[in-house]
């Protein structure tokens, strides 16, 4: 009690990230040293009943309130010796932009931020809750990343969590959370570089810009999810989803009864290039919008990057060198985080959003 007590009032911080998905709770713990140093302590999963979430909305409190006990119970023994952080999904509703303002000397910047972005739509829908973070200033301009969520959506799990008591410290966006974790592990020169993270999630994907060091925007893609591969596989094989996930976690060739190992590797392309295409689509939007400026580097985030032999097809079609985010390289993880054989490329990177909001220090 002493010893953590000391190491509270010198500085020493844990953070909680909590990340919700549609099928899994991940949970990430990170301490942080006052000396600057970090470490990951903890990371979880707790899987969820199908239909509890839809679309980033609750539909079942009790059954998610559980597996959220569950989770807690295991890597949290006192929940007030640490702060959490939640995210949400920006593709649920959640928008976010740039914007550039002029503030003159002395006058109330956080009014003249709100004001202009209510004054553009869709930021000016009344419903919305408004927030924003500096992250540039030069000459008596400001730049700063403008975030709006429904008050609906936000009130829900603002209630979800205090229902379950947990008391949050922040509510945070998960392209945020992603860019705080490729940040954190870039060399300085690559932050200069212009990068898109692709996340493809179990059932959205969504494009996450950076540019010069600093996020730039996000674009949320109508296809190239996992749902999108599953189901191009169950329609050209005649398979099911457990089958779809046995070939996707296996290292060796799956045999389907009445498949060559040649139709089941064209029936992946054919999902793959539904995948490409969603990346292409949001490529050509960020490139029109910077006089033609393209990533330099493709980043996949999530469950996608379990399927094997995405980087490569993606880079060979679209000429952008393409690897996986791999956020826990350069972090530094207690022993029995990682056991023996190391976490898994694809649960590393289902984690990567509950690791972004972990990193935070209060």
């Amino acid at each position: 009690m002493a010893s953590d007590f000391i190491s509270h009032m010198l500085g020493d911080r844990q953070t909680v990230g909590i990340d919700i998905g549609h099928y899994s709770i991940k949970l990430v713990r990170v301490f942080h040293s006052h000396r600057g140093n970090i470490q990951v302590t903890a990371v979880d999963l707790e899987r969820i009943p199908e239909k509890t979430l839809e679309d980033g909305q609750i539909k079942d409190s009790e059954k998610l309130r559980e597996a959220l006990s569950k989770i807690m119970a295991r890597q949290v023994s006192d929940r007030e010796k640490v702060d959490i952080v939640a995210g949400i999904n920006s593709a649920s509703g959640v928008l976010v932009d740039k914007l550039t303002v002029k503030v003159p000397k002395n006058a109330n910047e956080d009014a003249i931020i709100v004001q202009t972005a209510q004054a553009r739509p869709p930021f000016d829908d009344q419903d919305n809750i408004l927030d924003y973070q500096v992250y540039d200033r030069q000459d008596g301009e400001i730049k700063v990343n403008i975030v709006a969520a429904k008050n609906a959506l936000l009130d829900s799990w603002a209630e979800f969590y205090k229902d379950s008591d947990v008391r949050l410290n922040a509510i945070d966006v998960d392209v945020f959370a992603l860019a705080n974790v490729y940040m954190m592990s870039a060399e300085e020169e690559e932050k200069k570089e212009t990068v898109a993270i692709f996340d493809i999630g179990e059932k959205k994907a969504s494009l996450v810009f950076l540019m010069g060091g600093f996020f730039h925007s996000t674009r949320a893609l109508t296809s190239g999810s996992m749902e999108s591969v599953i189901n191009m596989l169950c329609r050209h094989l005649g398979i099911d989803v457990a089958k779809c996930h046995e070939i996707f976690e296996s290292d060796k060739p799956v045999m389907i009864d009445g498949f060559s190992e040649a139709d089941i590797e064209s029936a992946m392309q054919l999902a793959f290039e539904e995948v490409v295409g969603a990346l292409e689509f949001g490529i050509r939007y960020f490139s029109n919008s910077e006089a033609g400026e393209k990533p330099s580097k493709i980043l996949l985030s999530g469950g996608g990057v379990s399927l094997s032999g995405l980087c490569e097809y993606i880079e060979e079609r679209i000429g952008i060198h393409t690897e996986a985010l791999s956020p826990f390289e350069k972090v530094s993880c207690a022993p029995e985080v990682v056991g023996e054989s190391g976490l898994s490329k694809a649960l590393v990177n289902i984690y990567a959003p509950a690791l972004g909001y972990a990193m935070r220090k209060f």
